[in-house]
């Protein structure tokens, strides 16, 4: 094998990333990028409110899982049926397939887990 013939193999060499060939230097590797940040969780559900009447309990467990199941915007837990629940279990009743009353029944309760 002449001269030119061993440089030509080891230039083909070279190109293949097989063997060194003069001065070349390898290609840097690809930059690694950072990964996004996890987006921060979601705020706990508020907890029952102390001193309700049994009553208001019930009231404040719908509306807990109300919060639970998506209620946008988040609905104050204080035990009391105002326009926001109301409007709340409507809008989760009308997103489950249900009958859209924005009254509890015993369909509307299991769908909500209680």
């Amino acid at each position: 094998m002449n001269a030119r013939t061993l440089a030509l193999a080891v230039c083909c060499l070279a190109a293949a990333g097989l063997a060194g060939c003069g001065d070349q230097n390898p290609p840097p590797p690809p930059p690694v990028q950072a990964a996004a940040p996890a987006p921060a969780p979601p705020p706990p559900p508020p907890a029952m409110p102390a001193n309700l009447t049994p009553a208001q309990q019930r009231v404040a467990k719908v509306q807990m899982a109300l919060n639970t199941n998506g209620a946008t915007p988040q609905i104050d837990v204080d035990g009391k049926w105002g326009p926001k629940t109301g409007a709340a279990l409507k809008a989760f009743q009308a997103a489950h397939g249900l009958k859209a009353t924005g009254k509890m029944n015993g369909i509307t309760a299991k769908a909500l887990g209680l």
